[in-house]
């Protein structure tokens, strides 16, 4: 096993200490980042499950969560459109932005190793960032309290930490121009997704209860981009607001695999 660590406080965003490239070549060296913006935050590379996640320890207690909550919680992301053949490219300057805006929790891109058995039903999302909504299952801070004495404010989960829907808009604008501008060429949008733009797409993850079985499922493409119908923690167009409005209005789509219902 490689224990080597590649670590380094990043005060600017370049030179990128998380290149697809270095990362590609070491996939299983320890890599840690140090970003300084409003405050400290560390990040790390995570290369499992055909993934290369780039998160920080509150996200992985954030994915924590998720699971023990059987991932029935607000499970928000943004994905980018992207041509296999474009996403080192592609990591590099969505990883910048990332490192740039002071984002926190995570992102995550189809692994090299797993472009050939990448699913057709996932077209659209080879590269994910996660949007962090409160819940009140985070009440208290979140799963690892009373486990990290002296350490909790690493892994604290709270509404404190919820970016704004103006935050969300601005990345995703400058993630459409930083794309479009390295010509870095779009699958078109992920099916169930709603579109933010040629890249970009929105999609709540929260499993949702399948009646065939009684168990609760990944919600299948069909069932759209809110099969659970939680408020969204960004600006929609105009679709996206209409569908919200109807959901609001009590009236309930139906699919055939899937209950629409709130929980």
């Amino acid at each position: 096993m490689v224990t080597r660590t590649a670590c380094e406080v990043a005060v600017r965003s370049q030179p990128n200490p998380f290149s697809w490239a270095e990362i590609e070549h070491e996939p299983k060296v320890q890599r840690c980042c140090i970003g300084r913006s409003f405050r400290s935050t560390e990040y790390e590379i995570l290369h499992t499950g055909g993934f290369v996640r780039l998160c920080t320890e509150r996200g992985r207690v954030y994915w924590l969560a998720q699971n023990e909550n059987d991932h029935r919680l607000p499970d928000w992301k943004i994905h980018f459109s992207v041509h296999l053949a474009d996403i080192p490219r592609a990591w590099n300057i969505l990883t910048d932005l990332f490192l740039k805006e002071a984002c926190d929790f995570g992102m995550k891109a189809v692994a090299g190793e797993a472009f050939d058995s990448w699913p057709p039903e996932q077209r659209g999302r080879e590269i994910t960032v996660y949007i962090f909504q409160n819940h009140t299952a985070y009440n208290g801070g979140g799963p690892m309290m009373g486990y990290c004495p002296g350490n909790e404010h690493n892994f604290w989960l709270g509404p404190e930490f919820e970016r704004q829907a103006d935050f969300w808009a601005k990345f995703v604008e400058e993630a459409e121009r930083l794309l479009s501008a390295a010509n870095i060429q779009s699958r078109g949008v992920a099916t169930g997704d709603l579109k933010l733009g040629r890249y970009a797409s929105l999609r709540n993850e929260a499993f949702i209860f399948e009646p065939a079985t009684g168990l609760y499922i990944y919600p299948p493409n069909k069932c759209g981009w809110n099969a659970v119908g939680h408020g969204s923690p960004v600006h929609l167009p105009l679709k996206g607001r209409l569908e919200m409005a109807w959901r609001q209005g009590r009236l309930r789509l139906r699919c055939a695999t899937c209950s629409k219902r709130r929980h």
